[in-house]
């Protein structure tokens, strides 16, 4: 669960670094993990409205069972 957490947090170190170099050649080389950062953040942010999703879905099936016994 932590993987994407580690990724975005890598990259962001690069991604920062780079930033400050005070070169163009590495402002423009910087854009391309800037957008992949974006990317896995979209990304991250899917994964964890599925996670909410199907968590509230599985409590929902529970209470509807616990409540209404056969």
């Amino acid at each position: 669960m932590m993987a994407g957490h580690s990724l975005v947090n890598i990259l962001s170190g690069f991604a920062w670094t780079m930033l400050f170099l005070n070169n163009i050649f590495y402002f423009i080389g910087d854009l391309g993990p800037l957008f992949i950062i974006l990317a896995l953040t979209g990304l991250e942010l899917g994964v964890a409205i599925s996670q909410a999703h199907v968590s509230t879905i599985s409590i929902f099936i529970y209470l509807n069972d616990a409540i209404n016994l056969h």
